[in-house]
């Protein structure tokens, strides 16, 4: 038997991708955060949509320098999900990492959620904490267990997008290939991972992996606006094929707790609270997740819900004790403070 030499070198553990619309002023910065990460066994994608900016210029100056990165250009603006899915179809390590053009990502992340996937093998998907910078500063976290996820995922993204990190059999095995029809920057990831949810196991590492950047709220409020109305079409998406029923009324209700600022308008906490205690009792019927995950999850929209609706006319720190859900949920001290002092001084103006 002859033995054939060959010089290809062999595929990368991770794919990196970066989908690029005009970020030129960060693009450096995050392309950095990628080649200096500590685990270097990737290959890096920036997939310009058609920039108008110099982020092809900026992209392709760290083509030159190493050969890890790999720039490509769309002949013309299609989108986040097409740019997404040309990254697929291109990449060849075992893993997929994503990645925003303006944020930062910390030098552990590949590493560790390199090594997470290879300790869960039961786990198809991935995420981490992350950081804001710019605009303001804080920590968004995620539901950390599988079970806690998918009771999440009835309400909004149960990853952060920037640092989702998937294995790339699921593509090959499952088709899971983003709907290029929504063209919105995060109805597609929504959308995506309630399909991903229904084939693999989502579960996110406690520690932040991600610096987010914002940027003034103003200079977005069209884009939020855009979100929110294509999450709400997707959030009803998740809970026809998750097997629960709902009123008109209802996934009003259901959309309107669902996402910051929570403003319920002619909603009362009453019937915000009745709405999630029939899930609860829905899911005890369909079996659609872990009962007590589930209830948790509940209890905390419950909290969130009476927080971020202050009324002079209600003590919404009482309504959130009073009601049943609050026995499943339990803030911090510093939050649950926080609370008492915002709704006694509404009340008291």
């Amino acid at each position: 038997m002859t033995v054939r030499e060959t010089n290809e070198a062999p595929p990368p553990l991770i794919s990196v991708i970066i989908p690029v619309y005009n970020a030129g002023p960060y693009l450096g910065e995050a392309i950095e955060s990628i080649l200096n990460q500590t685990f270097n066994n990737f290959e890096l994608f920036v997939i310009d949509d058609c920039s108008s900016d110099d982020s092809v210029a900026v992209a392709r100056r760290y083509e030159t320098q190493d050969h890890r990165v790999k720039l490509l250009v769309n002949d013309r603006n299609r989108g986040r999900a097409f740019a997404d899915n040309r990254g697929h179809s291109l990449a060849r390590g075992q893993y997929i990492a994503k990645m925003d053009a303006d944020d930062v990502s910390l030098p552990h992340r590949l590493q560790t959620q390199f090594d997470f996937l290879e300790t869960h093998p039961d786990v198809g998907i991935t995420s981490g904490f992350v950081e804001t910078f710019g605009d303001n500063r804080t920590v968004y976290e995620y539901p950390v267990g599988a079970d806690e996820a998918k009771g999440f995922l009835l309400f909004n993204m149960p990853v952060s997008n920037p640092t989702v990190f998937f294995r790339r059999a699921l593509i090959e095995e499952h088709q899971l290939h983003y709907d290029e029809q929504i063209l919105d920057t995060f109805g597609e990831d929504y959308e995506w991972v309630a399909r991903a949810s229904a084939v693999t196991t989502i579960a996110n590492q406690p520690t932040v992996l991600l610096r987010y950047r914002t940027f003034p709220s103003a200079h977005k409020a069209d884009v939020h606006a855009r979100r929110t109305d294509k999450a709400n079409v997707i959030r009803g998406r998740v809970l026809e094929r998750a097997g629960f029923k709902a009123s008109e009324r209802e996934l009003l209700v259901h959309n309107t707790i669902a996402h910051y600022p929570f403003t319920l308008g002619d909603i009362t906490l009453v019937e915000a609270h009745a709405w999630l205690l029939n899930l609860a009792a829905q899911n005890k019927q369909i079996a659609y997740a872990e009962p007590g995950a589930l209830r948790r999850v509940l209890a905390e929209r419950w909290f969130w819900t009476c927080y971020h609706n202050p009324d002079r006319t209600v003590d919404n720190y009482r309504q959130f004790g009073a009601q049943g859900l609050s026995r499943f949920y339990r803030p911090a001290v510093k939050l649950q403070l926080k609370f008492w002092l915002k709704n006694k001084v509404l009340r008291h103006i």
